[in-house]
């Protein structure tokens, strides 16, 4: 009887094994129950949020600051939709650093396009601080005429009434800076379909997500700024040394005593992907901006990738039915979610065409995550950088000495 009370005890391995297989079906179930949470705050974040247009008199002027660099897939069309904005006042200024850049050919084309509209190129090489972007807008800057700015990266597509919807914020005196919710659409191939994932299904949720429970964040896709209250946090040269410089400066406005608000209006992300190695890089850079933006929630993430984590339990356990189950129920959970939150933010329902990439979408996400506790290095528009807290950029090579001279218009 004795030797029939007797059994192994499970090794370390196995012990571990088991503590991750449980790990791994939690965070399955919290994922699923996290994506049905961030349809329901798209309910509540995007209901009812068309406010009262403004009269034609109290709508101010606006000048839109416009990076370019190369001649991004839709290119024209991004643009033209700024320029055939259904506005009064309206100045549009598209900087570059390099007078043979094939952006200029575009906006010539606009030009004849679009006589009436007031544009202008401001080319130069200036540099304040390592952000490429940052110094083409600054160049740019003592140019603008209007005190309230707007800036739109190149790949930003908008409706008609975008300028009409998204200086409504403005209205109120104590509002410094509105930011504009986004999505990724148009993309062709399947790279750009996992681009547009990344935005509408993995982003899009977590911004509406945090909107819901107060969170206050500029995101960089088109932003909206009271000209004074920017100047007051130092302007771009507060922001050129910051790979996150959406997220330095809606925190740079806020600590100067201005609000945030958040645009009724929604912008389209048009995604220019030529490979998943472009796809990766991109999502390794961003998820090492996050973990240096904010260190103490980068971890938590892990609990938002129940699909990989699935994944990996089935690999080490092999697959049964209770796996396939959670795979199943994150997958359905997701596109639902994704599908439900589109109709919010649209009005009509989302494509289907790119859910069959979710798992694949999942499974990079996760690696990206991985990959953003490596080196605190990233490549950024051929240019190597090192990343440190909050963000801040330096140049893994000497940057070239800017060159003297003015603008050239």
């Amino acid at each position: 009887m004795l030797e029939g009370l007797l059994f192994d005890p499970p090794s370390f391995s196995e012990v571990l094994r088991s503590v991750f297989c449980v790990a791994a079906a939690f965070a399955a179930v919290f994922s699923a129950g996290f994506s049905l949470f961030c349809a329901a705050c798209a309910g509540f974040v995007l209901r009812g949020r068309r406010g009262t247009e403004l009269p034609e008199a109290e709508l101010p002027p606006v000048t839109v600051l416009k990076p370019l660099k190369g001649r991004d897939r839709g290119l024209y069309q991004n643009l033209a939709s700024f320029c055939s904005q259904d506005y009064p006042r309206l100045q549009i200024l598209f900087a570059l650093d390099d007078p043979e850049d094939p952006a200029r050919e575009v906006i010539a084309e606009l030009k004849k396009d679009f006589p009436d509209t007031d544009m202008e190129v401001v080319i130069s090489p200036e540099r304040i601080g390592c952000n490429p972007k940052i110094n083409n807008l600054a160049n740019a800057y003592p140019r603008a005429k209007y005190g309230t700015l707007v800036i739109a990266d190149s790949d930003i597509r908008v409706r008609p009434d975008f300028l009409r919807v998204a200086v409504r914020p403005l209205k109120d005196p104590k509002v410094g800076i509105v930011t504009c919710f986004y999505r990724a659409g148009e993309a062709k191939g399947v790279w750009g379909m996992l681009d547009e994932l990344a935005i509408n299904a993995h982003f899009m949720p977590q911004a509406l997500a945090a909107a819901f429970m107060g969170v206050k964040f500029a995101m960089g896709a088109a932003i909206v700024l009271r000209r004074s209250a920017f100047d007051r946090t130092g302007g771009f040269k507060n922001l050129a040394d910051h790979i996150a410089d959406d997220f330095f400066l809606g925190k740079s406005i806020q600590a100067a005593g201005w609000r945030l608000a958040f645009a009724e209006a929604v912008v389209d992300v048009i995604p220019d992907v030529a490979s998943y190695a472009d796809h990766i890089r991109h999502q390794i850079r961003e998820h090492r901006v996050i973990r240096l933006c904010k260190p103490g929630e980068y971890g938590g993430i892990l609990l938002l990738h129940g699909f990989s984590l699935v994944t990996l339990r089935m690999a080490l356990a092999g697959p049964d039915l209770l796996g396939l189950g959670l795979l199943a129920m994150m997958w359905a959970s997701k596109a639902a979610s994704v599908a439900w939150i589109q109709r919010r933010v649209l009005g009509r329902w989302a494509s289907l065409r790119s859910l069959w990439l979710l798992p694949l979408s999942e499974w990079t996400a996760f690696a990206s995550w991985v990959c953003g506790f490596g080196y605190n290095r990233v490549m950024w528009r051929g240019v190597f950088y090192d990343i440190h807290p909050n963000g801040r950029l330096t140049p893994l090579a000497p940057t070239i000495p800017a060159r003297a001279g003015a603008p050239t218009a």
